[in-house]
């Protein structure tokens, strides 16, 4: 009889232990919920499905940030990759090796039909900033900073409108070089190196910038690159 006891006794014990997991569980659910709804209350354009990613990834990514500095944050980082915003689009690029990045800034930017399949494309909404750049860090720690003034990039799209010029973007237009071969089954374009404005090591923070650097840039081949794709 007693063993019986015993048995009720420990039968009770665990079924309080597991609804104390469920209240504590249920609490920790509700806190990161009201959360999400306080940051989305304050980041109107941001949905609860991607505060929610976020935080995931947030929660992810700090497991390995014992093994390195990201120094993405920081003011100085902040304000090479954001200066004079409103003028410009700007737009990020991560690579391994610093060689790469040195190539990019004198060589210019290589990339397939179109370089959003590998630029990002940012402004000041820090949120963007933040998820944009935890999901790409781990292509490398070199970000290149690609900035093309507004009007540089409204007046080559209104160009290419004008002459009927479909499936091509303004990037297509601002190089200097013809394109090359084919890469993954499409042309190899080469972003004219005075858009790069320079690349950062996020984890040290160091910034090397281009001293060619002009957002403004305007080049003769660029309007006759227009022409080339009429007869195409």
């Amino acid at each position: 009889m007693s063993i019986e006891i015993v048995l009720v006794i420990l039968l009770v014990a665990l079924l309080g232990y597991v609804i104390f997991l469920h209240i504590q569980l249920a609490k920790k659910n509700i806190f990161i919920e009201s959360t999400v709804r306080k940051l989305s209350g304050i980041e109107k354009t941001r949905s609860i499905d991607d505060m929610m990613a976020f935080l995931l990834e947030t929660r992810k990514i700090s497991r390995y940030s014992s093994y390195f500095t990201d120094k993405f944050l920081d003011d100085n980082t902040l304000n090479f990759i954001l200066e004079n915003e409103k003028d410009l689009k700007i737009f990020i690029h991560y690579t391994k090796a610093e060689n790469d990045a040195v190539s990019i800034l004198t060589d210019g930017f290589k990339f397939t039909d179109s370089f959003h399949k590998t630029a990002l494309p940012v402004s000041k909404d820090k949120l963007d900033l933040i998820i944009k750049h935890n999901r790409r860090k781990f292509f490398g720690k070199y970000l290149i900073i690609i900035c093309i003034s507004n009007d540089i990039v409204n007046f080559y799209s209104t160009e290419l409108e004008k002459a009927g010029i479909k499936n091509y973007y303004f990037e297509n237009i601002l190089t200097e070089t013809l394109p090359e071969g084919f890469e993954n089954s499409g042309l190899v374009y080469q972003l004219a190196p005075q858009f790069i404005k320079g690349y950062i090591n996020y984890q040290t923070g160091a910034i090397v910038k281009n001293p060619g650097f002009d957002s403004y840039y305007n080049s003769p081949a660029f309007i006759k690159n227009i022409d080339l794709l009429k007869n195409i």
